[in-house]
């Protein structure tokens, strides 16, 4: 999957309690993401080390400046039947 130079995206992994979803993000040049992913999975050994390397990809990419994160508020409209509007907070 290649991204483009000045594309926006989020990046998302996993189901239900390991969910993860990440950003938006600005790609600072053109690269190859199934590349990069597959380059980093290569470490994997075991299955359950899968989603672990999965939620580290956005900081990775971040960190050798393929992407830079965009500030936005982090709205969640409710779950599990109820509507309870809340900002979510970003972990540091």
């Amino acid at each position: 999957m290649l991204l483009k130079k000045g594309e926006v995206v989020t990046v998302a992994s996993g189901i239900f309690e390991s969910y993860s979803r990440e950003g938006p993000f600005v790609a600072t040049q053109d690269f190859d993401l199934g590349a990069f992913v597959a380059k980093a999975m290569s470490t994997v050994t075991e299955a359950w080390e899968v989603t672990g390397v999965l939620w580290e990809v956005p900081r990775i990419l971040v960190e050798q400046g393929f992407l830079v994160e965009l500030p936005c508020r982090r709205i969640h409209l409710g779950s599990l039947g109820d509507v309870e509007l809340t900002e979510e907070k970003k972990d540091l």
